[in-house]
């Protein structure tokens, strides 16, 4: 996940880059991303999480569109 201050930002990279265009959301999407993505990756006991659990998180925040679709 990168962070840029405009729209026009994310173009120009991409333009420079010849990255394609994957997504964009914006700050308080990405910090409601973050919350659910990170949360117990500190434990000891933590092994990652399924497709099917991280789907299950972008389902829940609304994020639509091929971008957030996994299989």
């Amino acid at each position: 996940m990168l962070a840029f201050r405009s729209e026009g930002d994310v173009h120009a990279w991409l333009e420079r880059t010849g990255n394609p265009f994957g997504a964009m959301i914006d700050f308080a999407a990405m910090w409601a991303l973050v919350q659910p993505w990170y949360a117990g990756r500190m434990e000891p006991s933590w092994r990652g999480r399924s497709a099917a659990d991280a789907q299950a998180i972008f389902d829940g925040l609304g994020l639509e569109g091929d971008f957030w679709r996994l299989g």
